[in-house]
């Protein structure tokens, strides 16, 4: 891949990590589904007050979980770009063939 094609498809929103599929088979998956069980048993026995609450409960809980993602992300990414910076620091005799 072309570093300028990432950087062009990251800008124009055609790279988009959140909105990837999740697979059936993973674990988030099944969280993810043992939450919503969770959650509509509990809407079940609940006044329509209490109903109200537990949808912001989860509501808030997405938007935790949104700010979070990316903050990971954003703290993972860094952290990467330090790891590369950091190599090209060194004076290190065997980087020498690789960088010029």
């Amino acid at each position: 891949m072309q570093k300028e094609k990432i950087l062009s498809d990251l800008y124009n929103g055609k790279i988009a990590p959140q909105s990837r599929p999740i697979p059936q088979d993973s674990k988030y998956r099944a969280l993810q589904i043992k939450l919503s069980d969770l959650a509509d048993s509990l809407d079940q026995k609940l006044s329509d007050t209490d109903k109200k609450t537990l949808d912001e409960i989860m509501s808030t809980w997405s938007n935790i979980s949104e700010v979070n993602g990316e903050e990971c992300f954003t703290y993972g990414f860094r952290m990467g770009a330090r790891m590369i910076l950091e190599i090209f620091e060194k004076d290190d005799e065997q980087l020498k063939p690789i960088i010029g």
